[in-house]
């Protein structure tokens, strides 16, 4: 049997196209174009994105590293560029030029210089591939703007300049394209990229951190400063090796986890800006995954938990060098990993000790800072109603009190019996207090002269139910019309031989109702407030 070899050569249109939807997001994108410059060994690094007067996209990334000669302009431009010499290197795959500027724009221009020679410029048009296929054009005099910009900005004469041109894919066509609404929307990416490059290269900008390379990146201009996940006062719960086969060969994975301070606790010691700075969100909450010191995913649980509120004060770090990317089989926008079972079984052991504490703190927190934003206004409505209401329903009546010993003695229909008695204003039926003995829901009592209720803001029912529906008068009213009317049937019945059996009625109903509530959401009072 013999068999003939055919070359099947992929056609240049369909493969360029398609490559312009693997996924890429503005932010993703230009962080992968700012890994080539740190590949270079760039010490500045300046992006440019913003409208030009005609209403036009501009949007470059020039750096002062090594630059390229026309060969290597070249090879940047090919689609699987030569693997760089260092396995380290933050270009990974030879693709994260190409792709990435090509998803958000139709021509990519590299004007570039190795210092040894004038700079030179390359370009990758799409709409030239269907008569030029996988050629590209390179100019020995460079385009004088971005030749210029080098210039000024280089100072050893090398370094490269990334231009994107004919950007069809960040805008919508406004009416107006220089406009508020375009303008607008230019500074949201903007805003929403400083954020980005400040999460992602946070080792990089901070000159405090010795793991990397100190760069300097500017955004328009304006320097962006490292974004620390675990600072601001962050705890530190943990921080071990955990040894990870390939190949036969064993390498590190470092593993940390943090617990951040509450809201309340950021703004005592930081300023009040500080929970908003350190973007104290449930969407900061989980595991950034660093790659060579450069983030490359997250945060998020990786699969093992999902982001919800308890768990917003806990952050944890993965780290990792090249050698271990195999294990973790990073994709080529560098942004998305998968951890094997047997890995993923060892980091979850590891952080749901954190986890818990973060969440023991979170509720504590919350707990708190519900109960001190309730006060007598929230059962005012209550307490008007029934005030209109309690002389028309029959209730037990006040023979006498006893302030010293806190009993009161009425009268019902089996005889007199003593009960719980609250001094209060004149008024009240229903009261809130911070806590009730054997954790009970509620008690009743006699508050004054009224029959009355007194509710535990302690107990979770409380939390879950009460504190989200503050701003709802009709549904605090009805909770609190149902808890009164309860203890009001208690007084209509109470007798010293049914004592207990009241007692365990209103435990078991407490209990009960602790259990029920136990998967509600605890509110969030950020958003209430």
């Amino acid at each position: 049997m013999s068999a003939e070899l055919y070359e099947v050569t992929p056609d240049p249109e369909r493969i360029t196209e398609s490559l312009r939807d693997t996924g890429y997001i503005l932010n993703t994108a230009v962080a992968d174009i700012v890994d080539n410059s740190l590949a270079a060994g760039a010490t500045r690094v300046a992006v440019e994105l913003k409208l030009d007067i005609r209403g036009k996209v501009r949007f470059s990334v020039t750096d002062n590293g090594q630059g390229m000669d026309r060969h290597g302009l070249v090879n940047a431009l090919r689609y699987g560029s030569a693997r760089r010499p260092d396995p380290s290197s933050l270009g990974k795959f030879g693709l994260g030029l190409k792709t990435a500027s090509t998803s958000f724009a139709r021509r990519l221009k590299l004007t570039s210089s190795d210092g040894t020679v004038s700079p030179a410029t390359a370009i990758w048009d799409l709409d030239l591939v269907p008569t030029q296929g996988w050629q590209v054009s390179v100019d020995q005099t460079a385009d004088p703007l971005d030749a210029r910009q080098l210039l000024d900005f280089a100072e050893s004469g090398s370094g490269t300049v990334v231009r994107w041109e004919n950007v069809d894919r960040l805008l919508r066509d406004y009416k107006d394209p220089t406009g508020d609404r375009a303008q607008a929307a230019i500074a949201k990416h903007a805003a929403s990229l400083r954020d980005h490059l400040a999460m992602v290269f946070q080792r990089f900008l901070d000159p405090r951190d010795e793991r990397a390379q100190t760069v300097e990146i500017r955004l328009n201009s304006d320097l962006i400063e490292a974004w620390n996940p675990f600072g601001f006062g962050a705890d530190k719960l943990l921080d071990v090796r955990i040894p990870v086969e390939v190949d036969g060969r064993t390498t590190n994975m470092q593993l940390k986890a943090f617990v951040l301070p509450r809201k309340a606790e950021m703004q005592a010691d930081l300023g009040d800006s500080a929970p908003s700075d350190a973007r104290l969100v449930n969407k900061t909450q989980g595991i950034f995954v660093y790659r060579e010191n450069r983030l490359i995913h997250g945060p998020d649980w990786l699969g093992m938990w999902t982001q919800e509120p308890h768990f917003t004060l806990c952050r944890a770090e993965v780290s990792f060098d090249h050698e271990l990317d195999r294990a973790f089989q990073i994709d080529i926008k560098k942004s998305t990993i998968v951890l094997d079972t047997a890995l993923a079984d060892v980091v979850f052991k590891a952080l749901t000790p954190p986890r818990r504490e973060a969440e023991t703190r979170y509720r504590d927190g919350q707990r708190a800072r519900a109960l001190k934003s309730q006060n007598t206004e929230l059962h005012a409505p209550s307490n008007a109603a029934i005030r209109d209401k309690a002389q028309s329903i029959p209730s037990a009546r006040v023979e006498s009190t006893d302030e010293a010993t806190g009993k009161a003695e009425i009268r019902n229909e089996h005889g007199t019996v003593k009960v719980d008695f609250v001094q209060s204003v004149a008024g009240v039926f229903v009261e809130a207090v911070d806590n009730l003995p054997d954790g009970l829901l509620y008690q009743p009592a006699y508050i004054g002269q009224n029959p009355g209720v007194r509710i535990n803001k302690a107990h979770p029912y409380y939390e879950k139910v009460y504190v989200p529906n503050q701003n709802s008068g009709n549904t605090i009213q009805a909770l609190d019309s149902l808890l009164w009317a309860l203890a009001s049937a208690e007084f209509r019945s109470s007798q010293d031989s049914m004592r207990e059996v009241f007692e365990d009625i209103r435990y078991d109903v407490s209990r009960a109702l602790k259990k029920l509530v136990e998967d509600l959401p605890s509110p969030d009072v950020d958003d209430l407030e």
